[in-house]
């Protein structure tokens, strides 16, 4: 029985690990990629949404708001569609997932509206990916053999 439990074991390290870690990989980054497609689809938009004179829906309340809301509108747009190809490929994995980390925790505590218990999970699986990193399946493992 003992065996069989050990074989199990290796075979979910070996395979299922990997697996889950490239589908965490992808889901994750497909929610950032479709929201930063939206934001550069209609970047004047996107800019509204930053500013503090128009009450954007993306204000950031520490941002002074003397800030242009240029800045923030395409830092948010660039690491939406940048770090999710981290994810997707694996290069970079750890500093892709703590980008879209730290993004998340923005949303979630200093964006006044966008609190949600779905940015929780986000958090979890970020943090998942960033002690995995790109695990088995990613560049990173195949460039710089990560993973043993």
């Amino acid at each position: 029985m003992k065996n069989l439990y050990n074989a199990f074991g290796s075979f979910c390290a070996s395979i299922v690990a990997p697996l889950a870690n490239l589908f965490a990989r992808i889901w994750i980054g497909l929610i950032f990629w479709r929201s930063g497609v939206i934001k550069f689809e209609d970047m004047e938009e996107t800019v509204e949404n930053f500013d503090p004179e128009e009450d954007g829906d993306f204000v950031i309340s520490f941002l002074p708001d003397s800030l242009p809301p240029e800045i923030p509108a395409y830092m948010a747009t660039f690491g939406e569609l940048i770090l999710p190809i981290m994810l997707f490929i694996g290069l970079g994995t750890r500093i892709g997932a703590l980008g879209l980390l730290i993004m998340t925790i923005v949303i979630q505590y200093f964006v006044p509206g966008f609190e949600d218990h779905q940015h929780i999970l986000w958090m979890a699986i970020l943090l998942m990916i960033i002690g995995q990193g790109g695990s088995k399946i990613s560049l990173d493992n195949w460039l710089l053999k990560e993973t043993k």
